[in-house]
């Protein structure tokens, strides 16, 4: 056994821990978000229209539901409740428009990314973003299960329906989530 001095212990041990602490470079992906083909930018955008879309539907049900659940046949309200006025036509008109449009719009969507001949190398990429679009297609199903639904309800019934919008909201949550999305709103002053 060679007969190592404090010196030569000193620098093994300096050159080991030097070693250790020197991070691996990161292994670059195959495909960065900058090399993607501007499909999917498009595809992206599209995506978001029907959040943005679909967000602004689900607000306008809130009020009805709000409305319904403080009309005076509802059992559900309390005398401390405060009165509210149903949503306007044109919010009412425009939440039904885009619910009787959002499961077609993203089935057009789900098949132009699943037919979208793409380079190999992007197969992932293209199966992410059509899983994710493949979710736009179950809030299409739920929001006009909802609609349908309030076509049939009696005056001043709300309690039925409730599990079904809660339901509503906590897809457009997942499918928005998928694209970075939140219905948060900034508070403070326009800046």
């Amino acid at each position: 056994m060679p007969n190592l001095t404090r010196r030569d212990l000193l620098l093994v041990s300096a050159t080991l821990l030097a070693g250790a602490c020197v991070q691996p470079p990161e292994r670059l992906s195959q495909t960065t978000p900058s090399s993607l083909p501007p499909e999917f930018d498009a595809w992206n955008r599209e995506a978001m229209g029907m959040l943005s879309d679909a967000l602004n539907a689900l607000r306008t049900f809130d009020v009805f539901m709000a409305y319904r659940v403080t009309t005076a046949a509802s059992n559900s309200r309390t005398p401390h409740d405060l009165d509210w006025d149903p949503p306007n036509s044109a919010d009412w008109n425009e939440a039904t428009h885009v619910v009787q449009g959002l499961h077609a719009r993203a089935d057009q969507l789900f098949k132009a990314v699943t037919s979208a001949h793409l380079d190999p190398s992007l197969w992932r990429e293209q199966r992410a973003l059509d899983e994710n679009v493949h979710t736009l297609l179950d809030l299409g199903v739920i929001l006009a299960t909802y609609r349908e639904r309030l076509d049939t309800l009696p005056p001043g019934d709300a309690a039925s329906v409730a599990g079904l919008l809660d339901r509503a909201w906590a897809q457009w949550t997942d499918c928005a989530a998928r694209w970075d999305l939140s219905r948060a709103e900034p508070i403070g002053p326009p800046g």
